[in-house]
């Protein structure tokens, strides 16, 4: 639950019988099970009491493989990376959002060709919020601003821009955050700061899950589902909360994940929407101690003093005193599926602090949890393929660059 911070600053399936229970694992008693499958009603739930691994660790090496980026001009040079992905063979494709553009790059970190420009015609974008696998020959950005889908083949063919149904509907600002294998983009709506159709009070909102065909831009719900905490006042206005609760969310070849990041329970659905796992494992949330929100103050209101001055910051001080700040941290924050299908979930970062490391925790296509791997908090990982993983490596004040690591596991 969220409380106001001082002026001064469905368990929904009766478990039925047990089905399996999955690997061992290393470490202690090894006839101890890491994960039990169980089926209820057609579900089947995956808990994972500990790492497939053991007590052995998964690590990313030090050392990156392949590092782009810095030079003084051209297409190695970066300024803002919105993604990047790792393609079959080793090939990279980095979003530059500050040029607009999709760059190509071989395994060898060599620049291929760059695709695309600022602007609203055929080829170009606002803003590119996703880059995802089509197929194997060709990527799907999706611009959310236009609301339409750009389709890159890789080897060769004309760039192909489809309008969305969605935005003929005006069924709100849908954002797209994957791609089934039958090449379908996956969206959903991040929701709005105005809500005068909610109830006054807490509650988690939901969003429509829109599948999207990128051969015509016809669309299909596929389902409803709670997407971010929000503080409705009357009226419809909505509070600031911190730190704010969300789903994380990521599409595979054959269904998406969905989470809510106030328990550890991430549900997968096939492409038609309907439950087929949950994946638990029993974490509790960590509390937010008064340090935490006083810190996370701080530096919005230095944020705000560098950008906008010191007028600016006594307004935003009384945003921040007016807010609800919530006693426990969100269990999770990101997530992806990366190219062997393999599930990614990124720990909360709340408050912005300089830690030295993120955790991630891996879960294999079946839902069992293989372990977790801490990144340098320099390296945004955003996706991986084998035993390697991409990341954008940014350190304050500099320009960023890509960086290919090694997955050691156990």
């Amino acid at each position: 639950m969220y409380r106001p911070w001082p002026k001064r600053f469905r368990r929904e399936h009766t478990i039925l019988c047990l089905l399996a229970i999955t690997t061992a694992c290393g470490g202690g008693d090894r006839d101890a099970p890491s994960s039990t499958r169980v089926d209820s009603a057609g579900v089947t739930i995956v808990t994972s009491m500990r790492s497939a691994f053991g007590e052995r660790e998964a690590r990313i090496d030090s050392v990156p493989v392949l590092r782009i980026g810095a030079e003084a001009a051209g297409p190695y040079q970066f300024s803002f990376v919105s993604t990047a992905l790792l393609l079959e063979g080793g090939a990279i494709a980095v979003v530059e959002l500050s040029a607009m553009e999709i760059r190509l790059f071989d395994a060898a970190g060599q620049h291929v060709r760059s695709v695309g420009r600022s602007g609203r015609g055929p080829g170009e974008f606002q803003v590119i919020t996703g880059l995802f696998r089509k197929s194997n020959d060709s990527l799907a950005a999706y611009d959310q601003a236009q609301r339409r889908v750009t389709i890159l083949p890789l080897k060769s063919g004309e760039l192909r821009t489809v309008r969305t149904e969605a935005v003929a509907e005006g069924r709100g600002n849908f954002d797209a955050f994957g791609a089934f294998g039958d090449g379908r983009l996956v969206l959903y709506n991040p929701g709005s700061g105005f809500r005068p159709d909610l109830t006054p009070g807490l509650q988690w909102v939901e969003s429509e899950i829109v599948a999207l065909d990128p051969t015509d831009g016809s669309t299909r719900i596929v389902g409803r589902l709670p997407s971010r905490q929000q503080f409705i006042l009357d009226g419809g206005d909505t509070k600031m909360l911190a730190p704010a609760h969300d789903a994380i969310r990521a599409a595979a070849n054959n269904g998406f994940y969905w989470g809510t990041s106030d328990r550890y329970e991430i549900r997968f659905f096939d492409t038609e929407g309907t439950l087929r796992r949950i994946l638990r494992r029993p974490v509790e949330s960590r509390p937010v101690l008064p340090a935490m929100t006083e810190q996370w103050i701080a530096e919005n209101l230095e944020r705000v003093r560098q950008r906008e001055g010191e007028a600016a910051v006594s307004r935003y001080q009384q945003l921040y005193d007016d807010a609800s700040f919530a006693d426990r941290l969100p269990l999770f924050q990101s997530a992806f599926v990366d190219g062997n299908e393999r599930l990614w979930v990124g720990s909360s970062e709340w408050p912005e602090q300089q830690a030295a490391s993120r955790v991630w925790s891996i879960f294999e296509t079946n839902g069992a949890w293989l372990g977790d791997v801490a990144a340098p908090a320099q390296l945004r990982i955003v996706d991986s393929r084998d035993d390697l993983v991409l990341g954008i490596w940014q350190v304050d004040g500099e320009a960023p660059y890509v960086h290919v690591h090694r997955l050691l596991r156990p």
